[in-house]
């Protein structure tokens, strides 16, 4: 059995570099690394390509979105014949003992498709979760993460299967790949990795939740030190509207745009709202987006 390791990047060299080097650090570690660089603009390629001559470099001359990254990386890794795609975001560190956790988890569990681990923040306090996975809410009807911003707690030192796994982090069999086709790229981000979760047990393969696989997240940093503008809500609207038609219907979509504008408020964050509302709007009319 063999795994690459794909990093998804967008410039930020310095994650990248060190994300890579906790990867390397690991015993044992993926046999191959791959690249899926997303049309970085500060030799984010070139400066990996020194640092790692046997690695894979998959470049896109625009950035594809986490959705269209992802999917660049894994054919690539794919064409290395791996049997599992180790797929991440380029703003994380690797515990010593994740890959271990990992392969330990797939001889246990063969009949799983994809595999999250632990995600614990990577500022601060070290011991607070971010995510353990997530679970379909029926009021207001959306997906609802685990253990978002959580201490860490017993509870969670259990591995168990999973509804929704976000896209942070994800080790997927390549045969489960195949069968359901990739990430959607129609999104941009948000939403794309609940959906391939949905689209992945509606073909038969299950989810689980590693305890043990352990990795340290620097949440949003893509996001975070963009300070989230506009259009960044108004993207964040339009997955929710493509969402929603493949997965549940109008009504929900309704209840969770109202949602999303009376919260954001109530959490005196209403510059928010319009751009979402644009988003939503737009998608509803299927006006195509313009990328960057």
């Amino acid at each position: 059995m063999s795994t690459a390791l794909v990093v998804l990047t967008w410039n930020h060299l310095d994650d990248t570099l060190e994300c890579l080097g906790s990867a390397v650090a690991m015993d044992p570690r993926p046999e191959h690394i791959v690249i899926a660089d997303n049309g970085s603009s500060d030799g984010t390629p070139e400066a990996v390509a020194r640092a790692y001559p046997d690695a894979v470099i998959a470049r896109s001359p625009t950035n594809l979105g986490i959705a269209g990254g992802y999917n660049l990386g894994m054919r690539a890794a794919a064409d290395l014949g791996a049997d599992h795609i180790l797929v991440t975001n380029n703003d994380v560190a690797f515990d010593p003992g994740f890959y271990g956790a990992l392969l330990g988890a797939i001889q246990k569990h063969p009949e799983c498709g994809m595999f999250m681990p632990k995600i614990h923040h990577y500022y601060g306090d070290r011991s607070r979760l971010w995510c353990v996975g997530g679970y379909w809410r029926r009021f207001p009807p959306d997906v609802k993460m685990m253990a978002l911003d959580a201490p860490d707690a017993p509870r969670y030192h259990r591995s168990g299967p999973l509804e929704f796994a976000p896209s942070c982090t994800l080790l997927i069999a390549t045969k489960a790949l195949a069968q359901v086709g990739g990430f959607d790229d129609g999104y941009f981000f948000y939403y794309d990795d609940w959906d391939f979760s949905a689209r992945l047990r509606q073909a038969g393969h299950g989810i689980r939740y590693v305890h043990d696989a352990i990795v340290y997240h620097k949440v949003s940093v893509s996001t975070v030190k963009a300070d989230r503008p506009a259009r960044w809500w108004e993207t964040n609207g339009r997955s929710s509207v493509r969402f929603y038609r493949k997965h549940h219907n109008a009504a929900g979509l309704a209840i969770m745009t109202a949602w999303f504008a009376a919260r954001e408020t109530a959490k005196r964050k209403p510059a928010r709202v319009p751009p979402y509302l644009r988003g939503v709007l737009a998608a509803w009319r299927r006006q195509p987006m313009e990328r960057p």
